[in-house]
């Protein structure tokens, strides 16, 4: 609601600060789940998305999710409302997993209940809670250490086939990044587990469970997610961000880690400031940097890992300190950067912290059964090492009070307010601890002390995600706007800038448009067409993203549009926060509203065609001669000379039979180059009669066929391959486990 054209339309603009990642959440994933299940209910699979770069792969889009069998409640619920029933969904279903994981494992229920309440409400989840796949994808690794566990100690291939499942839906979930990072922890903690002494096995049978569970779940996994991962991976090839991993790139990378003084996140929450609050003076974005698991869970953790002395307490204490290694940013990077692929995309190290808070979870629910087992019991050296472990925690607290916080206090204020709170809650937490730990040993008092330890972790963390969580009222989540476009054209937003440190000066943002069922020319993804990126810088004049996001198109064109090129899109309508010069006025106020009386059609006949060989040259050659009514610039090798194609000259008529089909009607017939201004991507072709016309890109980024002279209509459909493929291979592997399920419940009748 801080941005037009939406702004305007309330008598007071709500407070707010701005927190791009957080914007995110109504910016990308509302749009892409409303549009998912529109076209679901009608009964389309929205393989393509015509509302954001002139049309875009969706579910190429890993983030899209659409074969995500839990997000079934976005198309069963309104969507403004199934964001909160996934998240207390996955939050549910987390908790669960790891409590039997930690059961399975040999820790005692009140430690398996305390580790669950410590990885439920981390920090890493709540502050990235407004981006629903993390906690979707994230939620799955539990289970996976669960099933792999089972696998390797009973060596038998079904229990890693379900661990495959588990794998598939993670990587089905939507967050590349996090399923890498999962996908990771599972094959070192399958191939640790499997080679330890303590599986009771030995070397040649340890090495053989390893090898099945291994290649059983990684092959069903994948299997399961092909329906996914095959469309995402042929993206990938065309993509904006295809880049070749280097050692400034490393150094890029490197950038992102987490400075070793940001550590004091684990302390206390807010070490750096809240940044719903305007105070966070830390780096990158808060979500980042998140770590919190509690002050007291931290404790149990850290006493857990010196303390257990099970095989799995000192697995997740190397987990631990690898990962913190990681997200330090120390050359333990460079084999991850270098031989694992997707790291080098995955933007920073940073977010190995989930890892780490797992691993603290992990142990801390360890730990507390160390701790609270023997608290009735006479060990009163445990009992009082473990209260001088928190009273040391709670030293660290009153450390930072002293040292760090006057120091951020000079870049923003609000922060030592924040830290008194903090602070406090702090110490009381750790006092009311250590008094539970000392408690006498008397069975009366064994409940309570047991008892108020989870209630300590669990207010801990409830206390510490206040004003996280943004809440808005239904009726303000893309409200109904007067915004008015012009038959098949498009809609642009303009945005003045797009700064970090407070709300742009924007109307009608990337994506928003695709709500209200207009067809944008910009957009916001993480994956789109590298070609449709290369035409933006030709419409920019320049880098078309903002310095901070590179996922961005935005039309930042200042006081004078590039007026050919967008018209070549066919761009209609423009909202803008500021005056526009060379565009028809239609409304004045809160924001602009122009219409372009120069844009182009969405589809024409051209006579003649320049051909040329790489889309890049395609953008030189357009520049040179202007736009022309009567030629189209076509790419593709092995090309013809330029030639003349004489066609009809009457107007063609669009029409959108599906996301994934446009239909042309020729009133006079066909002849010439047929333009379409939707953008061009593998898998897309055009037919004529029945016959498939050959396709090519054309003007930078659209398409042209040239349709024979006698035809009526030419359709095109997005059919891509990948997706086919994909398709077959999941149906294959969901067949394959349902065979292999009814076998075992026969041999089991039997």
């Amino acid at each position: 609601m801080q941005f037009e054209p939406w702004r305007s339309q309330l008598s007071v603009a709500p407070r707010a600060h701005w927190d791009p990642l957080v914007w995110d959440g109504i910016a990308q994933y509302y749009p892409w789940r409303l549009f998912a299940a529109e076209s679901l209910r009608e009964g389309a699979l929205p393989l393509w998305n015509p509302y954001q770069f002139c049309g875009t792969p969706f579910v190429a889009n890993g983030q899209s999710a659409v074969f995500y069998p839990l997000n079934l409640l976005f198309w069963l619920l309104p969507v403004a409302r199934a964001f909160a029933w996934s998240a207390w969904l996955h939050l549910a279903l987390t908790g669960w997993f790891a409590y039997l994981f930690l059961r399975r494992v040999g820790t005692a229920p009140l430690g398996a209940l305390a580790g669950a309440v410590i990885w439920q409400g981390n920090g890493f989840f709540v502050a990235w809670m407004h981006l629903p796949t993390v906690l979707c994808t994230a939620a799955w690794l539990p289970l996976i250490l669960l099933l792999c566990e089972r696998a390797l100690r009973r060596g038998r291939a079904r229990e890693a086939a379900a661990a495959g499942a588990a794998l598939g839906l993670c990587s089905l979930a939507g967050h590349p990044h996090i399923f890498l990072l999962v996908a990771l922890f599972a094959a070192a903690f399958i191939m640790s587990r499997g080679l330890s002494r303590d599986l009771g096995v030995g070397v040649a049978e340890g090495l053989r469970r390893l090898l099945v569970t291994g290649a059983v779940s990684g092959l069903v996994g994948a299997g399961l997610a092909a329906v996914q991962l095959l469309p995402t991976l042929a993206l990938l090839r065309i993509a904006h961000r295809t880049f070749t991993p280097d050692p400034e790139s490393y150094r890029a990378f490197l950038s992102h880690a987490v400075p070793p003084l940001q550590l004091f996140g684990l302390v206390l929450p807010h070490a750096f400031g809240h940044p719903a609050l305007g105070s966070y003076a830390g780096r990158d974005n808060y979500a980042e940097m998140a770590s919190y698991v509690g002050i007291v869970a931290l404790g149990l953790a850290l006493w857990g890992a010196v303390a257990s002395r099970r095989w799995h307490g000192r697995f997740f204490a190397a987990a631990l300190a690898l990962a913190l290694l990681v997200v330090l940013g120390t050359p333990a990077n460079w084999p991850l950067y270098q031989w694992v692929p997707g790291i080098a995309r995955s933007g920073g190290p940073g977010r190995f912290l989930l890892l780490v808070v797992f691993s603290l979870a992990m142990l801390g629910g360890m730990g507390a059964e160390t701790v609270l087992g023997r608290v009735a019991g006479r060990e009163a050296r445990l009992r009082i090492g473990f209260a001088a472990l928190l009273l040391a925690l709670g030293g660290v607290a009153l450390l930072w009070w002293s040292i760090g916080i006057p120091a951020l206090a000079e870049i923003r204020s609000t922060i030592i307010s924040l830290a008194q709170v903090e602070i406090v809650r702090a110490i009381l937490l750790v006092a009311v601890a250590v008094v539970l730990v000392l408690l006498p040993p008397r069975a009366s008092l064994r409940g309570l002390a047991r008892g108020g330890f989870v209630v300590i972790l669990a207010a801990d963390l409830l206390l510490a995600a206040q004003h996280h969580l943004h809440i808005s009222p239904v009726e303000w989540v893309y409200p109904p706007v007067p915004i008015a476009t012009v038959g098949e054209g498009r809609v642009v937003g303009n945005a003045k800038d797009w700064p970090i440190d407070r709300f742009p000066i924007a109307a009608l943002p990337p994506n928003s448009a695709m709500v209200y069922h207009l067809r944008d020319a910009f957009g916001y993804d993480s994956l789109y067409l590298a070609r449709y990126r290369d035409f933006a810088a030709a419409v920019q004049h320049g880098d078309p993203s903002p310095p901070l996001n590179g996922n961005m198109l935005l039309a930042r064109l200042g006081p004078v549009y590039g007026l050919d090129m967008m018209s070549l899109a066919g761009v209609e309508t423009v909202l803008s926060a500021v005056p526009v010069r060379g565009l028809k006025m239609e409304r004045a106020g809160g924001y602009y509203t122009y219409s372009n009386p120069y844009a182009w059609p969405r589809a024409w006949i051209a006579d003649s065609a320049v051909f040329v060989s790489t889309h890049r040259e395609a953008t030189v050659r357009l520049a040179q001669l202007g736009l022309m009514p009567d030629c189209v610039i076509v790419t593709g090798a092995d090309l013809p000379a330029d030639e003349r194609r004489p066609g009809a000259s009457a107007a063609v008529v669009v029409r959108d039979s599906s996301p994934n089909a446009v239909e042309i009607d020729l009133p006079q017939g066909g002849g010439g180059y047929l333009f379409l201004a939707d953008s061009y991507a593998p898998g897309w072709r055009a037919y004529a009669d029945g016959l498939q016309l050959h396709m090519r890109p054309a003007n930078v980024a659209f398409r042209t066929v040239a349709p024979p002279q006698d035809a009526k209509q030419v359709t095109f459909r997005y059919e891509p391959d990948s997706f086919r493929v994909g398709l077959f291979v999941t149906l294959l592997a969901v067949a394959a486990m349902g065979a292999v399920g009814g076998f075992s419940l026969l041999v089991r009748s039997g």
